[in-house]
Order: structure tokens, then sequence, then C-alpha cells
């Protein structure tokens, strides 16, 4: 297969975290600023909060599998906090903290930025996101890529989060060219990769970062692999 689409690829649509920058660096910061934070108000143990923390935000990523919802840091504070019977702080100061330390330290990619000039000559830009649409319009402009990109689709528009079909179907129907000539990009390949794959487009698997070493399954092998994007635009050009 890898001989033939590529040539058709018109459209490209991109993941954000962990595909545009570093996720997973940022998250952990702004993830300990907020347990640091009530050590210092409240001089609760780290390892105490750190570990309710973990466990609230599994169990809300858990309750709201598959939707948006799963994604909101306000519930996973909310949890936390109703865990550590803690009354006098409220979860949007702990979202706060978590929003502005994630969005004073994000940075592009630079092999991205490198290419981004040559992909947008030869391709038609978009993202599909599994985060709220507002924060991420935030993230592309705190990215300095608010410009870059054609259309943005998000899962709180649809209702439903990446591999689901509903939203890849949405996605597909709204760039309107076949999907034969669609190439999905992504660093998840439960999410990014398998809803691309079933939904009949071709896929391409960032292996960078905290799923560097993850093993497939069915439906879950890409199209194409490659650990930077001067290896995807050679890949692209060699055809």
């Amino acid at each position: 297969m890898e001989g033939d689409w590529l040539n058709l690829i018109e459209a490209i649509i991109f993941d954000v975290d962990g595909t545009l920058y570093n996720e997973t660096d940022v998250k952990m910061m702004a993830e300990l600023s907020t347990i640091e934070y009530l050590h210092e108000h409240l001089k609760i143990d780290n390892e105490l909060t750190y570990s309710t923390f973990r466990e609230a935000k599994k169990q809300i990523m858990h309750e709201y599998k598959g939707r948006p919802e799963a994604n909101d840091r306000n519930k996973w504070y909310c949890e936390m906090l109703k865990r550590l019977c803690i009354h006098n702080i409220v979860a949007e100061e702990l979202c706060r903290i978590y929003w502005d330390v994630i969005y004073s330290n994000m940075n592009p990619y630079s092999d991205f930025v490198y290419v981004l000039p040559e992909l947008q000559k030869m391709y038609k830009l978009f993202v599909l996101t599994d985060e709220l649409l507002e924060i991420h319009k935030r993230k592309l402009k705190c990215l300095g890529l608010d410009y870059v990109f054609i259309k943005t689709f998000s899962a709180e528009k649809v209702g439903v989060t990446k591999p689901n079909q509903k939203i890849f179907g949405y996605a597909i129907d709204e760039i309107g060219i076949p999907k034969e000539n669609i190439l999905m990009v992504g660093d998840n390949p439960a999410a990014d990769i398998k809803g691309g794959n079933l939904a009949g487009i071709s896929t391409a698997w960032l292996k960078r970062g905290k799923y560097y070493y993850y093993q497939q399954i069915k439906d879950e092998n890409p199209d194409i692999e490659f650990t930077n994007y001067i290896q995807l635009i050679g890949k692209i050009k060699s055809l």
C-alpha cells in the first residue's frame, strides 16, 4: 500500500498533544505544580496528594471513557479534592495553576516547524483533537500554530473521542475530499492510528514520547512509522 497511496494525499490531519509538542514533560510539570501548591498552603504530603490525584484522574477518565469530558481537568481536581476532604480550595484554582504552567511551557517540535512551510505548500492541513475546543485553541496559539490549520475537528463538537468513528467521519465529511486522499498523523496508536485505519484513511505514526515502546494490536498498525518529521517528508518525496 505504501507504494501508491502517498502520491494521492491531498490533506493531512494532525493530532496535537504528543504529536506537535512534547506533551509528557509539560503535563508532568503542570500536575506537580498543583501538588506543590496544596503542600505549600495545606502542608499535605506530596506523595499522598499525587497518588490521590492519579486515582481521581483514572476514575474520571474511566467514568467518561470515550467522551470529551474525560479530559476535563476541573472534574479531575474536583474528585481529588473530594477524596482528600479539602473544602477551602476549589478545583478552579488548581485548574488555573495547571493551565498557566501548560500554556507557559508549550513549544512545538522543532522538526515539525522545520518542515511546516513545505507541508503547507503541498497539503491542506487540519487538526483532530480530543481536547475541549476552548483549551485547544489556546494551545495552538501558545504553540504559535493558530494560523497553520484550515480547521479544527474537536471531540467536543460530536461528543465522542478518538478512535470513535463518529469523529473521524465528521472530519472526513467536513474536509470534503475522498478519504483515500487523507492522511492521519498522530503519536497514539490506540486513538489516532486505530481511528484512522477504521475510517479508511491512511495513517502515519510518530513514534516518539510516551508511546515509543507501544506494542500495536489489531487495527493499530500504521501505513507509515516515523521518528521525526523530516523522515515523513522524505517518505512522501521518495514515492
